[in-house]
């Protein structure tokens, strides 16, 4: 066993530390302290904090983060949130993810960068076209609240469309809330649902962080386990 001290992010601290735990996890790790902007576990490597979105350096080390060269749109995701995404939904490698709204693939780029396999769904057939060239994974024109699935997946990662499923708030409440049911339905006992949305929609009784983007701009992550 080895101790990894992790400098954690400034910007987004309960993301950064939320992602330190969840990948703590997956190393198979040991939490020592965590003091501040430092976390400190003892695994039986360092590796897998390497792959971390948002901490700045392990045992001193810093962390290199290499922006993806896919396909873009207006709509891509950018890529630090969906590493993040899929790094606290717990996604290694074999992992099955389905991706409801997978729009032009940032997040399913991000998770068959680590080893897993995507289902995406999205009604978007625009968004469509650049994400078959940003993933491999089977991709099908569905509605994420009926999709046409039958198996269970190992976590569920997805980033809303909040500004195109419905005018007001009320409504883009009521579907995020359909969409947590439909997500608990096809994730594994234990596995994780990971989605974001907008500030204004409040989900108290579930884990959440909050990030501040730019110009009053808020996006929450929420962090489900099944």
């Amino acid at each position: 066993m080895t101790l990894c001290r992790i400098e954690l992010g400034a910007r987004f601290p309960c993301l950064s530390l939320e992602e330190a735990y969840a990948l703590a996890e997956m190393g198979g790790c040991q939490e020592v302290e965590i003091r501040g902007q430092h976390a400190v576990f003892k695994c039986p490597s360092c590796e897998i904090f390497k792959r971390s979105a948002l901490a700045k350096s392990i045992n001193g080390e810093r962390i290199r983060k290499e922006k993806p060269q896919i396909a873009r749109s207006v709509k891509t995701l950018d890529y630090i949130t969906a590493r993040t995404m899929v790094n606290l939904a717990r996604v290694v490698r074999g992992s099955w993810v389905w991706e409801p709204f997978v729009g032009t693939g940032a997040v399913a780029y991000e998770v068959e960068r680590v080893g897993g396999y995507v289902v995406g769904g999205d009604v978007d057939l625009k968004a469509f076209d650049l994400a078959r060239k940003n993933t491999s994974g089977d991709l099908v024109v569905a509605d994420a609240l009926y999709p046409p699935l039958a198996k269970k997946f190992d976590a569920i990662v997805g980033d809303p469309p909040y500004g195109r499923l419905s005018k007001t708030e009320r409504e883009v409440r009521a579907l995020l809330r359909e969409f947590i049911e439909t997500a608990l339905s096809l994730v594994k006992s234990g596995g994780f649902i990971v989605f974001a949305s907008p500030i204004y929609v409040d989900f108290p009784y579930l884990k959440s962080c909050t990030m501040y983007l730019h110009g009053g701009l808020y996006r929450v992550i929420y962090i489900v386990q099944a």
